[in-house]
């Protein structure tokens, strides 16, 4: 098999400065980071939490100790998350951890004139800016970091010869698993309805609470609207939220569903018959109406 690491620089041999104490990752928390965001897989990201322009990416490589490896058969962890080895090679101690991602990614081309402008002056992958990767959910949680852009590199050799990657500094204790229905949840009672794939004409429904992006909903009068409904499927809800002066309409995409409610992850609202999407104001708007409801009598 190929060796697959790889000094990405070579050390400066003219500077005479004291070597800086450099600090030492916890395995234990690395190894649940690469558990989260394994090579290969496909993430979302966004730059200097800008939430709202979210793009796709791959990660392609791990640096470690500023040394590159490119598949997970290459890196172990012990049971006891106490050891890490890379080629059988156990290491004494981590300084460094890095994601490597092409410098290209997925969704740009699909962002409008705003969200483009906003990335151009965000600087995306500009030195130092933050990137959030998100992972792929695990047992109802989503993993998320912030990651520090240290550089660009052009790869010399290995399977991505030539390729050029952003090296992407992550702490591993900043790892965050998050349960959006773990969020402070507004509770409510607002009459409503919802139209899904099978069921087209509207319905009646009440939204329970909000939280974040995730709104729920029970279909008291027919429970059988969430057992229909599947895991990413499009549903479309009008309700009428305090002080408004007309309906909201909004999509999104079920989350989870048990029983007779639905968790709906609100993605678009309807603005002079298009829908656009949800802006971080948008969801701002809806939690700063839902706190004018009059209290429910006792």
């Amino acid at each position: 098999m190929l060796k697959l690491f790889k000094k990405l620089y070579t050390k400066d041999s003219t500077n005479t400065k004291s070597p800086v104490p450099q600090a030492i990752l916890d395995s234990g928390k690395l190894c649940d980071l690469i558990s989260c965001f394994p090579l290969g897989a496909g993430v979302k990201y966004f730059p200097e939490y800008r939430q709202e322009i979210t793009l796709e990416t791959v990660i392609i490589a791990y640096l470690i100790n500023d040394e590159v490896v490119y598949a997970n058969s290459e890196i172990r962890c012990a049971a006891d998350k106490e050891t890490i080895t890379l080629n059988g090679t156990a290491l004494e101690e981590i300084n460094t951890f890095a994601f490597l991602i092409p410098s290209v990614n997925r969704g740009e081309t699909e962002l409008d004139y705003e969200r483009k402008e906003i990335l151009g002056k965000s600087g995306g992958f500009a030195r130092g800016n933050t990137i959030t990767l998100m992972g792929e959910p695990q047992t109802g949680k989503a993993p998320l970091i912030d990651t520090v852009v240290r550089k660009f590199a052009r790869l010399k050799e290995g399977p991505y010869h030539k390729t050029q990657v952003v090296v992407l500094n992550a702490d591993p204790s900043l790892l965050e698993l998050n349960d959006q229905r773990n969020q402070v949840r507004l509770e409510a009672k607002i009459s409503g309805l919802i139209q899904t794939k099978l069921y087209t004409e509207p319905n009646p429904c009440t939204i329970i609470d909000f939280s974040g992006k995730a709104i729920k909903v029970t279909c008291d009068d027919n429970e059988i609207i969430p057992m229909s409904c599947h895991e990413g499927e499009s549903v479309t809800l009008t309700f009428d939220l305090p002080n408004s002066s007309e309906p909201s309409v909004m999509r999104g995409t079920v989350h989870r569903s048990g029983g007779a409610s639905l968790i709906i992850e609100l993605k678009d609202t309807l603005i002079a018959s298009t829908f656009e999407k949800l802006e971080p104001i948008d969801l701002i708007e809806i939690k700063a109406k839902l706190l004018q409801q009059q209290p429910q009598a006792n």
